[in-house]
């Protein structure tokens, strides 16, 4: 029985220790360059809701080949309507320039040069979100008009992870805490002209 308990912990230790955090873990296919929008640094969150009002943090991340590196990357979103981007984004400390470029649809491209061909996980940016009403929407990436280009400067497609949804049944619920009377009074007043 002691021998059973102890080979049960030294198991139960290896496989914890060997899960690590879920920010550590790799994409189901490493070779690949792949990108996807989360609402948290861990890359776990990929759906929020709350009332209107709510602020979550959007964030970027890029899943780059080890030996390749990343020196550029474009990026085309689909914001919805019922979101308000907050404030402006922050950009990790390796993006050296961005160019934003509007286009129909709702859609904007952000190209963005990076210095010293960061490779695995590399956070582009995080930024904040305003929930504006309880619609259900998304945050998307359109994966045929983004790509990135390594640091041979060879260009590649890329895959894209997931999307950031939003007020769909089920999704995390993010907080109101940050919210005044003043922002409430003039949204209300805003849509109303």
């Amino acid at each position: 029985m002691r021998v059973w308990i102890g080979m049960t912990l030294l198991g139960l230790v290896l496989v914890i220790a060997g899960a690590g955090p879920a920010f550590a873990q790799q994409p189901l296919d490493p070779e690949l360059f792949q990108v996807g929008v989360y609402a948290d640094d861990a890359r776990a969150i990929i759906c929020v809701a709350g009332s209107p009002g709510a602020v979550f943090e959007q964030s970027l991340w890029a899943w780059v080949p080890q030996d390749l590196g990343l020196a550029y990357i474009t990026i085309r979103f689909s914001f919805p309507t019922n979101l308000d981007l907050t404030s402006r984004p922050v950009f990790h400390d390796l993006v050296s320039n961005v160019i934003y470029s509007d286009y129909v649809g709702n859609t904007v491209e952000w190209n963005m040069l990076l210095n010293e061909c960061p490779s695995g996980w590399v956070q582009i940016f995080t930024q904040e979100c305003t929930l504006l009403d309880g619609e259900p929407s998304h945050i998307g990436i359109l994966a045929d008009d983004s790509m990135m280009r390594d640091c041979d400067f060879v260009l590649n497609d890329i895959r894209v992870l997931n999307e950031l949804t939003v007020n769909e049944p089920g999704c995390a619920t993010v907080s109101v805490e940050g919210v005044s009377w003043g922002w409430v009074k003039g949204f209300y007043h805003d849509s109303a002209r």
